[in-house]
């Protein structure tokens, strides 16, 4: 096995020119240094914390909405970044959402704490106040409720032995032929 080449990156997009492309920063960030022709019509943040400055280069590259989402394996997509910048729109109807501190009680609105999930889409996998090991103050703004300030747990990578990253991703999809239990 080997990973691709930019070279390889780049036939693939133009050849396949998504309409949307879907990644976490550290594979968004990426693209920003391959010259392929085909542009998105949107461009999709999950998995980690966008930072406003990559936000606006990939807006400034690609000519398209970047839109942050606050998403889970466990629970799928759970907010987006408000355009404004001050806040992630809650997206689920059937997710509960709260903020609770260290001891798990629930916080006042506006207090930061750990953000806990019940509910959601995934019948199969009910979730009973889950503790995401992610932070944010809970606030209800013109009728809808945000998060504030949220922080992400800490991203995993590795370091290859040329010294360059690789995200955790990349591992989990170089090891998914073996069979392995986890």
């Amino acid at each position: 096995r080997h990973f691709l080449g930019v070279e390889d990156v780049k036939r693939y997009l133009d050849a396949m020119a998504p309409e949307v492309l879907s990644g976490d920063p550290i594979s968004l960030e990426q693209l920003l240094a391959i010259d392929f022709a085909h542009r998105p019509r949107a461009i999709f943040s999950t998995a980690m914390q966008l930072t406003p400055a990559l936000r606006a280069e990939l807006q400034g590259r690609f000519d398209c909405p970047v839109l942050d989402f606050y998403s889970l394996n466990e629970a799928g997509p759970i907010a987006v970044a408000d355009p404004d910048g001050q806040g992630h729109r809650l997206l689920q109807s059937r997710l509960i959402v709260e903020i609770v501190d260290a001891a798990g009680r629930p916080v006042p609105d506006g207090e930061v704490g750990e953000v806990t999930l019940t509910g959601g889409f995934n019948d199969w996998l009910p979730l009973l106040r889950y503790r995401t090991g992610d932070h944010a103050s809970l606030v209800r703004r013109e009728g809808e409720w945000l998060l504030l300030g949220l922080e992400g747990r800490q991203p995993v990578r590795f370091r290859r032995s040329d010294g360059r990253w690789i995200n955790n991703i990349d591992v989990t999809h170089a090891l998914r032929d073996w069979p392995l239990a986890q």
